[in-house]
């Protein structure tokens, strides 16, 4: 029995529409989750703060023998930001550590960050807000937590750089030359101009 020229004509197109779905499936997946990050990564112009951070921390009146220690390993992608953050508290009656994970952004030099304690750490969540100084080399702010042993909000004073001497800070300049036509006619240079 031979089949109609509909019958090929619908089936011939239902077949293209199914190729062309998924095709256009593939290529929103594509766009979305490749190369759109892609674009976003070469066009951010801000800091990036990825790396290891290390530093001390004070409570707003700190006993005789009390301090904080802090390490932040971070991980940016443009804005948004990831890792891990320890925290060793010392004091005269208590002692502890929390490994908590952190999530956040960075926005106009601030970073914002969400932590919540990871795997076996102590129950105590906490969040951060530091200001990004030395073009990327410092964080300075307070950390805001759940004290494990004293059921209160306790805050930090932190203040953590780059652990590795010689890690080179990333800063994108959108363009140095107009600074460097300002610098040849002996005008003053804006404040945060970068000219390495």
């Amino acid at each position: 029995m031979a089949e109609s020229f509909f019958d090929i004509d619908f089936g011939t197109g239902l077949a293209s529409g199914v190729l062309s779905a998924f095709l256009l499936f593939v290529a929103g997946r594509l766009w979305v989750h490749r190369l759109l990050p892609l674009l976003r990564r070469w066009a951010y112009r801000g800091v990036n703060i990825s790396g290891e951070w290390k530093g001390l921390g004070t409570g707003y009146t700190p006993a005789h023998g009390e301090w904080s220690e802090l390490v932040l390993r971070l991980r940016q992608d443009v804005r948004e930001v990831r890792g891990v953050v320890t925290l060793r508290c010392r004091s005269a009656g208590h002692a502890f550590d929390v490994t908590l994970q952190a999530t956040g952004t960075v926005t106009e030099g601030y970073v914002a960050l969400s932590l919540s304690p990871a795997g076996d750490s102590i129950p105590s969540p906490a969040t951060a807000l530091l200001k990004i100084e030395d073009r990327g080399g410092a964080l300075n702010g307070q950390l805001l937590y759940r004290h494990p042993f004293l059921d209160i909000v306790d805050v930090i004073d932190m203040s953590v750089h780059r652990a590795q001497a010689g890690a080179a800070v990333q800063v994108r300049v959108a363009s140095v030359a107009p600074a460097m036509s300002s610098a040849a006619e002996g005008a003053p240079l804006p404040v945060g101009t970068a000219l390495d």
